[in-house]
Formats: structure tokens, sequence, C-alpha cells
């Protein structure tokens, strides 16, 4: 689900997108979402600004006043600014295209006026997203953890009667009302670098911290100023979001043109999807990623969830240009060679040496038979190219029949017998 830094960097596109640019006539809602409303407002020309504050994206369609018209309706009335405030659900996004690359799962379209016409699209594939003519931000929801973290402070730290603090604190975070912004994978990486057990009370984490709010306000009357080693779960909260910021593009927001940030995101994060991380599902059916033991609060049988392996993959392989990783994967290479040495030993060798062909000729196959024809024209073939041996000369003794003896042989055979 998008989180805070999804939305400020939606807004921002919005905003780079539709700088100098004028857009004309009404809005264009998909046919197949039929969930939300229409957006009733037709000018000739108008502009686009947004604005991001947590999990919401408030637009604004500002009428440009022509010297010929006035920008009258048909009833008399000068047209007023329009405010639409977008959810993002689970997928929800923007995206500027020309007319003809208009996003398969667009849902509401505004059109400029440039030739060729472009395209601002409100695409959303999973259709959870919704938005709100003509309304304000949500009030059930606190300051923005990104771009009001003082009043977020504030606000967190003077709430902590409510009975909500007492649930797990991996919870409590992801309660808009009082962390507007945070979203899985924010509590996750919050946590960890923290080293919090995700199962522990929100009050037991969060009332130090108002301990110290107090102690630093009467330490500043008195002009001491106290320097804190690392940040706490509030500070790190706006730390992280504005670190996701920075570098352009998330998981869930993301162009073919950004893909450097998105590998970039994909390194910055520690915990979240990490295969090497342990797994719970919370009390609200949210899974949540952490090292270590869970807490006392953790939910009884301690139910896993499968996770997206393809997020898997790509996280273990960003993580692989570190050197730690580096060293983790050539041991595991060095060990599959070994196994694969050790089965090269065990299997015996095959001899690989060429036969030398035949010369005899096959016999014990029917001569009528078509392969025994074909066996023996091969075989004669053969013996015809290969030259014979020739044959080894017999020694001449006395008593080979039919060949004389030759002279020497004679005269030693007389001198045996005189003997």
């Amino acid at each position: 689900m998008p989180e805070g830094p999804e939305l400020h960097l939606a807004a921002r596109f919005v905003n780079a997108m539709c700088a100098g640019r004028v857009f004309t006539g009404k809005p264009v809602k998909s046919e197949v979402n039929w969930k939300n409303p229409e957006v009733s407002f037709e000018a000739e020309a108008y502009t686009i600004s947004a604005v991001s504050r947590g999990k919401e994206v408030q637009m604004s369609l500002s009428p440009l006043e022509e010297e010929d018209t006035g920008k009258k309706t048909k009833k008399g009335k000068v047209l007023e600014s329009l405010k639409i405030v977008f959810r993002f659900g689970m997928s929800g996004m923007f995206r500027f295209t020309p007319v003809s690359e208009i996003p398969k799962h667009a849902h509401l379209m505004f059109h400029t006026r440039d030739k060729p016409p472009m395209v601002l699209s409100f695409v959303d594939v999973r259709r959870f997203g919704r938005w709100e003519v003509g309304g304000g931000w949500q009030k059930d929801r606190g300051p923005c953890i990104i771009l009001e973290y003082q009043d977020f402070r504030s606000h967190v730290l003077s709430s902590l009667a409510d009975t909500a603090f007492n649930r797990p604190i991996c919870e409590v975070l992801l309660n808009q009302k009082y962390f507007n912004g945070v979203g899985n994978y924010l509590r996750a990486e919050v946590l960890y670098r923290l080293g919090i057990p995700p199962f522990v009370s929100a009050r037991s984490v969060l009332e130090p911290l108002a301990k110290a709010e107090e102690l630093v306000a009467q330490n500043s009357r008195k002009g001491v100023k106290v320097k804190t080693e690392q940040p706490d779960l509030l500070e790190l909260c706006n730390k992280l979001a504005q670190e996701v910021v920075s570098l352009g593009a998330t998981t869930y927001n993301h162009s073919p043109d950004s893909e450097s940030s998105h590998d970039a995101f994909l390194r910055w994060l520690q915990c979240y999807y990490n295969p090497d991380m342990r797994t719970l599902v919370d009390h609200n059916g949210r899974t949540i990623w952490f090292k270590g033991e869970a807490g006392p609060l953790a939910p009884k049988g301690g139910k896993t969830r499968g996770t997206n392996k393809k997020m898997e993959a790509a996280v273990k392989k960003r993580k692989s240009t570190n050197k730690v990783d580096q060293a983790e994967t050539v041991k595991k290479v060095k060990v599959e060679v070994k196994s694969e040495t050790r089965k090269a030993k065990k299997t015996p060798k095959r001899n690989t040496k060429a036969k030398r062909p035949s010369t005899k000729v096959v016999t014990g196959t029917p001569k009528d038979s078509t392969v025994g024809r074909t066996r023996r024209k091969a075989a004669q073939a053969s013996a015809k190219n290969t030259p014979a041996r020739p044959r080894r000369a017999k020694k001449a003794t006395a008593n080979t029949p039919h060949q004389p003896l030759p002279k020497r042989a004679v005269a030693r055979r007389g001198r045996n017998s005189k003997k």
C-alpha cells in the first residue's frame, strides 16, 4: 500500500508535469469505476496543482479567465476552483502520457490543450483507490509525518492517555489518527533500526519520550541544551520518510526512467521483505517483519504468512552488492563446487575412446531382409577400404614338405651327423 513518501512523490510528480500546461474539458471517468463519483467540472481552460498530507493527495483545478468569455457557466455563475482529494488504496498512482498511450487501468483522466494532447491519469490496478470531490482532508487523520513534524510529535505525546496506546507498538504505528503517513515498510524499518520488539505496549515505548520532552523543556528554560545520541521513534518516522523521498522512487511509485532510484530504494531496505527476518501476522491481519523476540503482546499461535517471492528476490539481489553478502555468496558457491566434485568422483568414468570399425561380415542376419542386406553391404565396403595385413613368412624346417633345404642348413646337418 502506498505510504506517506509515495503520496508526497505523487504530488511532486503532478506539479512537475502540469507546470505551465493548460487543461481543458470535463475530466473523464472510467466506465468500469462505479464506486467513485463523477467530477462535474467543465472549463475551457484550467490549471492543475497538488499537495500531499500523510496518505492523501489534494488536487486543485483552477479555471483561467479569458478576455472573451470571462469564464462563466450557462447559469451565469463564475467557475470556482475545485478540490479533489485522492486516497491511493493498494496501487494508486498518477501517470502523464499521450492520448494514444493511456494506461489500461486509468480511472480518471484530465486532458491538456497541447498538440498532440497529453493526459494526466489516476491509475489504479486493484481499484481500491478513492477520490472525493469538493472535500477536504479527512478529519480523523493526524498531522503529516513529513510536512508537519512538530505538530505530529506534539499530537502523539499529548494523546498518550488514549486507550489506543495499550495496543502493540507495531499496530499503533499504522493508526493514521496519530501516525498519518506510516505504512507497513516504514513501521518495520523504524522498529528494526531502533531494536524495539514489535509486540510491546506502545505506551511503554512513548511515555519515556514524553518525560524526556518535559526534561528538555525545563532545561531549555534554564538555557541548557541537551543532545541526544540517536533519534527516537517519532524522529525516525520523519527521518526515514524523508530519506525515501530523497531517493525519488519506491516500490509503489516508479517509472522505467527511474530504475536507478528504485534499485536504491531496494538497497535502502534493511528489514522489510528481508528473507532473513521473522514474520508474524498482527491482530489486524497485517504482516510485520522483525528480528529477535516478538514481545509479550504477540498474537497467540504466531501465524506467519507467505510473502512476495519476487519482492524478496529483488531485495536480495540488490543487497548482494554489499561486501558481506558477496562473501556469503562466495561461500555458497564453494560449497556447491565441493558437492559437485564429490558427485563426480562417485560416478564411474565412461570409456570415451572411439572403437575401430569391424571388418567382419555380420552373419546370422536373414539375407532376404532389408536390414541384413544393408549391413552386409556396409561390412563389404569397409573391408575393401581396409588394407589387408601381410602374412608372416613361415620358418623353413627339415620337416616342411616340398621345400628344399638351403645350402647352409644341409652343411650343418652333415656336420651334426659326423659327430
